[in-house]
């Protein structure tokens, strides 16, 4: 289903309301449009005081301040210029009705880009919580999308090498 730069990949369960997936795909253009203007005052306070971020590298930001400063430092450097496109909500699932789990993917792109690539493609996972009438982030975790291979010659030889290395090792442990 496509409508509103909404893709639903997955189901959504059957208390997500058109309403409900309206209102994460103004989250979701509200985060865009932080980024683009390279405002992480107006990025951070979309996210609850005491958000969990997990950045696509791994490093965890702990709150709306880490939040605030990491981005900063980053619009300032390694980020400087990148637009935020988060057009596909793959999913949304409410736990309640002030609490939904959104799925979605989007990129940040460099000006010289034109479109979101494999390689820059990143999925987000975010919980995020009724406030005040309206939603913001309470967790976010975001990882690049590499998907694995399931099969052909790179698949064989990584499969032949891992259990090479556990049979080894559970040899070797056995010896003890």
């Amino acid at each position: 289903m496509r409508e509103k730069g909404i893709v639903m990949k997955t189901a959504t369960n059957a208390a997500t309301s058109p309403a409900v997936l309206d209102e994460v795909r103004v989250v979701l253009d509200e985060l865009s449009d932080r980024w683009n203007r390279a405002d992480a005052r107006g990025y951070a306070r979309l996210f609850t005081p005491d958000a969990a971020y997990v950045q696509f590298n791994g490093v965890v930001l702990d709150g709306r301040e880490e939040i605030e400063d990491m981005h900063e430092l980053m619009f300032r450097t390694m980020l400087y210029g990148t637009r935020l496109v988060c057009d596909t909500i793959e999913s949304v699932r409410l736990v309640d009705e002030n609490t939904a789990v959104v799925v979605s993917t989007g990129a940040a792109l460099f000006p010289w880009q034109r479109e979101v690539t494999a390689k820059r493609l990143s999925r987000q996972t975010m919980v995020l919580v009724r406030a005040q009438g309206r939603w913001v982030i309470a967790s976010f975790q975001n990882s690049r999308v590499k998907p694995f291979p399931t099969s052909g010659p790179l698949f064989e030889v990584a499969s032949k090498a891992v259990r090479f290395r556990v049979d080894r090792a559970l040899r070797a442990r056995q010896a003890r």
